[in-house]
């Protein structure tokens, strides 16, 4: 297959916290951007042409479609017929048919008998060619039935890893699937592992690559969607990353510079749909102390960094 060189536009369908990430990825290495979105939160000025419609207006998705080189994917719940309808116009990747098999019950969530003692998500990219590469898995813990905090690496026991690893590869190759994915497990007490979603796209759960690995998620999803070699998955240091939501939820300004005098603390703003602050560690769990407490400084006094006592840790 034709591979999609720098200089080359990329298409990116939908909007929210991934688009603006993947855009900086894509400029950075040389691609233009172009993102169609319902919404009125797209890639901002990281985009080179932000198109704000219906989904179900298809006369203007193939257009979209037909003056880029390929068309990726930034969120889920995109329609069938808006991906099919951008499939006849360009290259689209991953498939129509992924998000139809998603749709269809691939990775339904299933209730753990046993009751769940963690869970966790594997983020796994392939590319054109069937090459494959995984990260390490990725702890996470919620608020509302959404991601909160993540944590690399994850404190389960390295077989049961090993398991969820080799499962994230079988079924990305089941579905041909080209880009990334995430696949999020839940672990119960007889150790029965158990698939609770898959999502064919960058997932918040692996946010923290971009400063704990070498290559992230999102310069993944874009070298496989352009037959590019795939990234090292290698993590750097362990991470831990604390979701944002509207400007950190409290009145006024949030104090930014308190977060940011933490160690090893980054800070990650992408409009109006939030942002995150990751923090890299000598362990996951030491670092999901550090970006806790900054996080929390976003709205008030909290203990200084160099006063964050190490012990206890909370897993």
């Amino acid at each position: 297959m034709k591979t999609v060189l720098p200089g080359a536009v990329i298409g990116l369908l939908g909007g929210g916290e991934n688009s603006p990430m993947f855009a900086a990825v894509a400029r950075r290495m040389g691609y233009r951007v172009h993102v169609y979105s319902s919404g009125a939160e797209a890639a901002g000025s990281l985009a080179d042409l932000s198109i704000q419609a219906p989904y179900e207006d298809l006369d203007r998705v193939r257009a979209f479609a037909a003056g880029v080189g390929v068309v990726t994917v930034a969120e889920s719940n995109l329609p069938v017929i808006a991906l099919r309808a951008a499939a006849g116009c360009s290259v689209l990747r991953p498939s129509a048919a992924v998000f139809e098999a998603v749709e269809s019950g691939i990775g339904t969530k299933r209730d753990a008998a046993a009751g769940v003692i963690a869970e966790f998500a594997v983020i796994g990219v392939r590319g054109v060619n069937g090459a494959s590469a995984v990260y390490s898995p990725i702890a996470i813990d919620r608020v509302d039935d959404a991601v909160d905090i993540a944590r690399m690496p994850s404190p389960v026991d390295a077989r049961v890893a090993r398991r969820a690893v080799a499962t994230t590869r079988d079924m990305l190759e089941d579905l041909d699937l080209t880009g990334v994915a995430c696949v999020e497990f839940l672990l119960a007490q007889d150790l029965e592992l158990l698939v609770q979603e898959l999502t064919p796209h960058p997932h918040r759960s692996g946010h923290l690559t971009i400063d704990a690995c070498v290559t992230s998620q999102f310069e993944q999803q874009l070298r496989a969607v352009c037959g590019l070699p795939l990234g090292s998955t290698e993590m750097l240091r362990p991470a831990a990353t604390a979701m944002l939501s509207d400007r950190a939820g409290g009145n006024g300004e949030p104090d930014w510079a308190a977060a940011c005098a933490f160690p090893g603390v980054k800070l990650h703003l992408y409009g109006l749909s939030g942002g995150h602050l990751t923090a890299t560690a000598a362990s996951a769990a030491r670092a999901k102390q550090i970006v806790r407490a900054a996080r929390a400084s976003l709205t008030g006094p909290v203990p200084r960094a160099q006063d964050c006592n190490p012990a206890p840790i909370t897993l």
